[in-house]
């Protein structure tokens, strides 16, 4: 019995139509995200402010650690 080529059915081409869609739109929300973190990032760094979360705890924390004997 041969198979015949038919072409897909109306329903498998909204179902890849959307698929496609929720891919591009994951895309495009992270392109966004890493943006907008970015755009943040400048900021602190212009306005000279220290995240308190980077900010050195102890004189020593910028010193690279003492290899153990």
């Amino acid at each position: 019995m041969p198979i015949e080529n038919s072409p897909p059915s109306k329903v498998a081409k909204k179902v890849g139509i959307r698929v496609v869609a929720i891919i591009a739109f994951i895309i495009v929300a992270i392109f966004v995200g890493f943006n907008l973190n970015h755009l943040q990032t400048q900021r602190e760094l212009q306005s000279g402010q220290v995240d308190p979360r980077d900010a050195p705890k102890s004189p020593t924390d910028l010193q690279a650690p003492r290899p153990k004997p």
